[in-house]
């Protein structure tokens, strides 16, 4: 499994822009503003942004006064929403690999291993789409 920062970074971006939002500080938030408070690279929250506006979590306007904002209610965005969103549609784990060993014992290894790697990804997003933004928001 191999998963950029990016993704628990995307986490902590969504949940400051509902902070900010939820405290009627802004209705838009620029990547200029939260860049300089998040510390995190301007074309980094670029490409995050980006990617959440592709996948429908957040829209954006232009001009002085623009930004981002959540496009929908942070009850329906869920914690596997924004892995896809980030990450795409990739499987969590490598599972295409071939042998030059034809036997049964061989096989049937590489069947349980590819078997079990594909149970932990069903959990995995299961428990990932089970749990909201809004269940960690107001979880703090």
């Amino acid at each position: 499994m191999a998963y950029s920062q990016s993704f628990s970074k995307s986490i902590l971006v969504l949940a400051f822009i509902s902070d900010k939002i939820r405290r009627d500080e802004t209705e838009y938030i620029s990547a200029s503003v939260m860049s300089d408070l998040m510390n995190i690279p301007k074309p980094t929250l670029t490409v995050i942004f980006s990617s959440f506006i592709r996948a429908g979590i957040l829209e954006s306007k232009e001009g002085i006064h623009g930004g981002v904002k959540f496009a929908k209610p942070e009850e329906k965005i869920s914690l596997y929403e924004i892995l896809t969103a980030i990450e795409g549609p990739k499987p969590l784990f490598y599972t295409q690999f071939e042998m030059k060993a034809k036997a049964k014992r061989p096989e049937s290894l590489r069947k349980k291993v590819v078997e079990s790697l594909l149970s932990a990804e069903i959990k995995l997003k299961k428990e990932l789409e089970k749990t909201s933004l809004k269940d960690i928001l107001d979880a703090s």
